[in-house]
């Protein structure tokens, strides 16, 4: 009887109940949009901001940071084996790390920079990120842009460094920085070079922020951490891509909040709206079931389920929609940033519970109008 009253009732207001339907698929199907294109966006503005570069260095306690910024000959080393030790404690937000060993040298009346570089894995890191900066073979040389034009050089061509040749696989673009001034070579063959077999004098890495908070909680988390851990080692960062890559992340998770609160609230209204106004049209047929024994909860039953099914329907097929529609939408833009974008099953069954859930919150109203009805005074006045 429960379930020939709720399908009689659909079928009467067949209109009514398809407009609803509609609409809230249409409002899902937004939601769904925004939400998984927003899941790879964000994992698309990661990529990029961690492609500004390696954004902390560490070097011994007993370094002054200045002698690595110049680059000076009063650089402490330290064995490369340590950029291992240190990738191997996972509970450092660090990741990315790359052992380098930096010493000036003249060439002519000039000085460049020349900088050994060798990326060390972490355990838990994927392949879709990597580490920003790219090894180098041995026997070739990535040049800065300027260096490639005080050494006359171009891709492909040859250099001679303190009498060995290296064949030159890249030269960067301008950076406006010391690093146009770098020759990157493989960390062996900058240690040959130098005659400092297995030595280094910096460690770079990248910055994860999956511990939350502020950023400043962020910074003092590693450097509590690292001081447990290497009490001989000191970290610094670079405020303005650390900054960059904060902000950026927090920006997009704000932006799924606000929708979330505004799918929500556009939830509320709808079913409210219907609610009070199926809760007025049937208020004979309410007095009708009062009189013949129904409950309040009996009917009040019959509207909660009634917005359930209908808000369940619409929730799956709006995911649908807007799940392809962000696929089909937003594929040529994302995916040359992170992996193709794809509809996130995954998603599906909280948002079937958040949208079932808002309309049954949403129907309390109308149900506030419906146990407030006297069944004796509809029946009279009918």
């Amino acid at each position: 009887m429960f379930g020939q009253i709720i399908i009689r009732q659909l079928a009467h207001k067949w209109g009514m109940n398809l407009l609803l339907w509609g609409t809230m698929t249409a409002v899902v199907a937004l939601y769904v949009f925004v939400l998984n294109t927003n899941r790879f966006t964000i994992r698309s503005m990661q990529l990029i901001m961690k492609n500004m570069g390696l954004n902390q260095f560490m070097i011994p306690a007993a370094a002054d940071p200045l002698d690595t910024y110049w680059c000076t000959d009063r650089q402490i080393e330290f064995p490369d084996t340590t950029t291992r030790e240190i990738a191997g404690h996972l509970e450092l937000l660090s990741k990315y790390y790359l052992s380098m060993l930096q010493q000036r040298i003249s060439v002519g009346d000039r000085t460049l920079v020349l900088t050994g570089i060798e990326p060390v894995a972490r355990p838990d890191e994927t392949e879709e990120k990597g580490n920003p900066v790219k090894p180098i073979k041995r026997g070739t040389a990535r040049l800065g842009n300027a260096a490639a034009k005080v050494l006359g050089a171009k891709k492909d061509g040859t250099v001679t460094l303190l009498g060995r040749q290296f064949t030159v696989a890249h030269v960067i673009a301008e950076q406006g920085t010391l690093d146009d001034y770098r020759v990157y070579l493989n960390l062996a063959d900058a240690q040959e070079l130098l005659g400092k077999p297995g030595r280094i004098n910096v460690v770079w890495s990248f910055e994860c922020l999956h511990v939350g908070g502020t950023l400043e909680q962020i910074h003092q988390y590693q450097r509590d951490t690292l001081a447990r851990l290497r009490p001989d080692f000191r970290q610094y960062n670079l405020a303005a891509i650390s900054q960059g890559r904060y902000h950026s992340r927090t920006m997009t998770e704000k932006y799924q909040y606000y929708l979330l609160a505004l799918v929500a609230t556009l939830t509320v209204l709808i079913f409210v709206i219907t609610g009070l106004q199926e809760v007025a049209d049937r208020k004979y047929e309410t007095g009708v079931l009062l009189a013949h024994g129904a409950g309040y909860a009996y009917l009040m039953g019959l509207y909660l389920v009634k917005a359930v099914f209908l808000s369940a329907v619409a929730a799956v097929t709006g995911f649908v929609l807007g799940g392809a529609a962000s696929v089909y939408l937003t594929t040529p833009i994302l995916v040359t940033q992170t992996r193709e974008v794809t509809i996130l099953w995954t998603n599906l069954p909280p948002t079937l519970v958040l949208i079932c859930g808002v309309a049954a919150v949403a129907e309390l109203i109308p149900m506030i109008k419906l146990v407030r009805l006297d069944p004796c005074a509809i029946l009279m006045e009918e």
